[in-house]
């Protein structure tokens, strides 16, 4: 564990780290796949999703971790969780890059293949989710809300995240067009479904013991 102690992978640097590796291999299949068709760009909008991903599996299950699994590996994740949601944050935007092309280029595959406009308002609604979780995720914005308000705001957000990134490689593990990666993201977002209720169940238990 003595590599994620050193400066490089922890904090803003850990966050430019993952955010420069997301833009090299979008980048990398922006020029392999390109945007000539709505179906490239819709791969391209695919990708962006599963880069992002990994890192709000993590930060929804660091604090799980850390209770459960005590030590330097769950330590490091719950003091970088800020940066794990950011880097989350940025691969997601790349999504929204990638949808703003389609709906340029494409308005009718959008419209006839993709999605309703009850779609539209949905994820425009979580666009505007994700950018409040970003802003109120830097101290100096951060100190201008109520405790408890920031609390809920990022409880919410992250737990509406996981679920909506979680469900979706559900739907597709399920579907006659299952993929290796759908079934990986599906079972690791089970996972850190699963050590959220452990760690819960633990402190109900702990909390039950202390009043007995």
């Amino acid at each position: 564990m003595a590599s994620i102690a050193q400066r490089a992978l922890n904090g803003w640097p850990l966050f430019l780290t993952i955010a420069a590796m997301t833009f090299i291999a979008i980048s990398a299949a922006a020029l392999l796949i390109g945007i000539s068709t709505p179906e490239s760009t819709v791969s391209l909008i695919r990708l962006s999703v599963q880069l992002a991903s990994p890192w709000i599996f993590l930060a929804f299950a660091a604090s799980a971790m850390a209770q459960i699994f005590p030590g330097n590996t769950s330590s490091w994740l719950l003091r970088n969780r800020r940066y794990l949601g950011l880097s989350f944050a940025a691969g997601f935007g790349w999504q929204a890059v990638f949808i703003a092309v389609l709906f340029t280029l494409y308005s009718p595959y959008y419209w006839e293949e993709l999605h309703k406009t009850s779609d539209l308002v949905l994820r425009i609604g979580s666009y505007a989710l994700l950018i409040a979780m970003t802003i109120t995720s830097f101290f100096p914005v951060r100190r201008r809300l109520r405790t408890e308000h920031w609390h809920w705001l990022q409880l919410v957000g992250v737990w509406y995240f996981w679920l909506a990134i979680w469900t979706s490689y559900a739907e597709l593990a399920f579907s006659s067009s299952a993929t290796v990666i759908s079934f990986v993201y599906f079972n690791l977002g089970l996972l850190a479904l699963v050590l959220r209720v452990a760690a819960y169940l633990k402190r109900r238990t702990n909390g039950l013991e202390m009043s007995s």
